[in-house]
């Protein structure tokens, strides 16, 4: 990201952000650059706080790569709050926002849709390298496997899928604006929070994310059931995925997310879940429990 000081023609000054797109990054094909323009606008005439969209340069044609120009948003992201409760309010409100995005509402045709089927196709990806990666990598992909039928499935909102304290703006104590669009699609809403709360779990600590939990329900119009289950997809990810996820947050400045400490925070969020996996079994009717083992 770039910010450009612009000065108008009769003196007035504006600052704009670039947002320019290398040509080894797998974003950065001029369909992929326009669909994210496209999104932006989308965001834009729902009313969320994020940036505006300007200017679009998929084609490389001003600024040598493709480019996106949007509105400038003072701030810079918030990692380590003094007051978790607080900064996890607002993460929530700014979330709910987003998931209140419906397709009753808004033209959502450009997305791509992550329902009961596109978890399916990700579990049947991730499959090999669940069973190379260790016993636990192996019990939380049978997990979810197993579940995918039996959980309560909730109507599709539109859905960040990258949504965690790197994505937002804060200014002056407020969260501002979300940024990073690029991965925006059509699903459940509850994707977004676990996402969040695995990237919490590893920058802070199991606490925090259960925070973040508490406020997103306590803002939430209806009950949020069945977490875990998207713990355990979002965490399965994590797992998996973590070593390449190290230069980001090394990149923001969070040089204390060691490897070892990624992995041992992930494993024991994903713990945590599958606790409350056996937990809601427990609970569960008895000829749906029969029919999940």
């Amino acid at each position: 990201m770039d910010v450009l000081d612009i000065e108008r023609a009769d003196g007035a000054r504006r600052k704009v952000t670039l947002r320019r797109f290398p040509r080894d990054n797998r974003s950065s094909q001029p369909e992929q650059v326009t669909h994210e323009y496209h999104v932006l606008q989308l965001v834009e005439k729902a009313g969320l706080s994020a940036p505006r969209p300007l200017l679009l340069d998929a084609e490389a044609e001003l600024f040598g790569v493709p480019a996106i120009a949007l509105t400038y948003l003072p701030g810079a992201p918030v990692y380590l709050p003094r007051d978790v409760g607080a900064w996890a309010d607002q993460l929530a409100r700014a979330l709910l926002a987003i998931h209140a995005i419906t397709s009753d509402r808004f033209d959502l045709s450009i997305l791509n849709v992550q329902l009961p089927d596109g978890v399916r196709q990700e579990l049947e990806t991730r499959r090999p390298y669940a069973q190379r990666h260790g016993a636990l990598a192996r019990s939380v992909h049978a997990a979810l496997v197993e579940d995918i039928d039996y959980i309560g499935w909730q109507s599709a909102t539109l859905v960040h899928d990258d949504f965690w304290p790197g994505n937002t703006v804060w200014h002056r104590g407020k969260l501002t604006g979300v940024v990073d669009w690029t991965h925006a699609e059509v699903g459940d809403p509850r994707t977004d929070v676990s996402q969040c709360r695995i990237d919490l779990a590893i920058i802070l600590d199991l606490p925090a994310a259960e925070t973040f939990r508490e406020a997103y329900q306590s803002n939430a119009a209806a009950p949020v059931s069945d977490i875990w289950y998207f713990d355990l997809l979002r965490g399965l990810r994590a797992l998996l995925s973590y070593e390449f996820w190290l230069p980001g947050y090394h990149d923001a400045g969070l040089a204390h997310v060691t490897k070892r400490r990624a992995r041992t925070r992930i494993e024991a969020f994903l713990r945590a879940a599958l606790e409350e996996r056996e937990t809601a079994r427990r609970a569960m009717p008895r000829r749906r429990v029969k029919r999940l083992q």
